[in-house]
């Protein structure tokens, strides 16, 4: 886009669905497919998008967060030149509070790149999306703000912000989805929800700063509820949107229960997943761990490790084990005699000798013992559970987590 956006990614804040499984603190960590971090997905929209300018806007006490940019500024080339993690928000506070505050520390940004517009990404869920497109409609329809949104039925979007659209497509109504019914638009069929991420006019930044000059600013729905009220707020629908080399449109994955995370990375073991992460015009790039290949081998005794229809990273040894329709983090360890089936293996988990696990949720650094089984209808020891909806989560004592 030859300078003309500049990029934005917010992160701070954790993801109250996911702890104490993944990423307490910081949403923007979360482990997806194994190897990457939600993170990643919104720098690689920016970068596949043309955008040459990206900045993370994090707390200042977050390293974690700041060595994980440092190590993908090293792997996504020459596009990100400028992407530094900046401590341009409290580490407390909500993620419209969040937002704010990036946006307050845009207007320098705005001085030295002298973009069209800003794209403002959150960091907390997945998106794939061109940003290109989504800059052609904001500047047709003359936009001060535009959103990303998506039509959602009904019953999903308790609890999510919902807007309510003019004939001219112009935002009118912005609040939060108490129930089903209330979203709906009186159809009973879909309600537009907000995705978190947004364009906004560079010469529309000081009215909009302006808008949200009130301590009031809350949530979301009063975020957008105030820019709604001053500004010309229009939306935009990503997901009949085309992305480059992808067989399907724009994606967009929020992980508002455990089981909608696990149910994303399962779809990554079928053959031709939603989210494609093998399309070489974008590609996503994860920050460099510095581990060794991953394995998969016979064990001493001949028996030969298998992985079928799964995702194995970097780090992982499969030693005589089987493991199908799987995705495994780095460093996992299969061991001899064990079978892992429909699961996901975050960071640093073992599965022993012999063990049986399906249809399961293992956290960083839990293990499994030799010989035990995980989903097959009983409870997992504490502080793991047994979910409503059959799956089991496996979660590792806090000493070995932080370990």
């Amino acid at each position: 886009m030859d300078g003309r956006l500049l990029g934005v990614v917010v992160a701070g804040g954790g993801s109250a669905s996911l702890d104490p499984l993944v990423s307490p603190g910081e949403a923007a960590l979360t482990p997806f497919a194994g190897k990457y971090r939600f993170i990643d997905f919104a720098l690689a929209t920016l970068a596949n998008s043309g955008v040459r300018d990206g900045y993370v806007f994090a707390p200042r006490t977050d390293a974690a967060l700041g060595a994980h940019v440092a190590r993908a500024r090293g792997t996504a080339g020459p596009v990100h030149r400028a992407l530094r993690c900046l401590p341009g928000m409290r580490a407390t506070g909500t993620p419209a509070r969040r937002t704010v505050e990036a946006l307050r520390a845009c207007s320098d940004l705005v001085a030295a790149h002298e973009p069209e517009a800003i794209a403002v990404l959150s960091a907390d869920h997945i998106l794939q999306l061109d940003l290109r497109p989504l800059a052609a409609a904001h500047r047709e329809l003359g936009a001060d703000v535009t959103l990303v949104a998506l039509p959602l039925g009904a019953s999903e979007v308790r609890g999510r912000t919902v807007l309510r659209v003019g004939a001219d497509g112009r935002v009118g109504e912005v609040r939060r989805a108490r129930s089903a019914a209330a979203a709906s638009n009186g159809t009973g069929l879909f309600a537009l929800s907000w995705a978190g991420d947004f364009m906004v006019r560079a010469g529309a930044l000081p009215a909009v700063l302006d808008a949200l000059a009130t301590d009031d600013v809350r949530d979301d729905a009063r975020l957008l509820a105030s820019l709604a009220a001053r500004l010309r707020m229009m939306t935009y629908d990503p997901l009949d949107k085309h992305v480059p080399g992808a067989s399907h449109g724009a994606y967009w994955h929020e992980p508002t229960t455990l089981e909608a995370y696990y149910a994303a990375q399962m779809d990554l073991c079928t053959p031709r997943p939603m989210l494609d992460l093998y399309n070489p015009a974008w590609p996503v790039f994860a920050a460099a761990s510095g581990l060794a290949p991953a394995k998969v081998v016979a064990d001493p005794a001949g028996r030969a490790g298998q992985a079928l229809n799964s995702l194995v990273s970097g780090g992982s040894v499969i030693r005589g084990g089987v493991v199908v329709n799987s995705v495994l983090g780095h460093a996992v360890v299969v061991e001899s005699g064990a079978e892992v089936e429909d699961s996901v293996l975050l960071d640093g988990c073992r599965i022993g000798r012999g063990a049986l696990v399906r249809r399961a949720l293992v956290g960083p650094g839990a293990v499994v013992a030799d010989g035990e089984e995980i989903g097959y209808g009983t409870a997992p020891s504490a502080p793991g559970r047994l979910a409503a909806s059959g799956l089991t989560v496996v979660v590792a004592p806090p000493a070995a987590a932080g370990s």
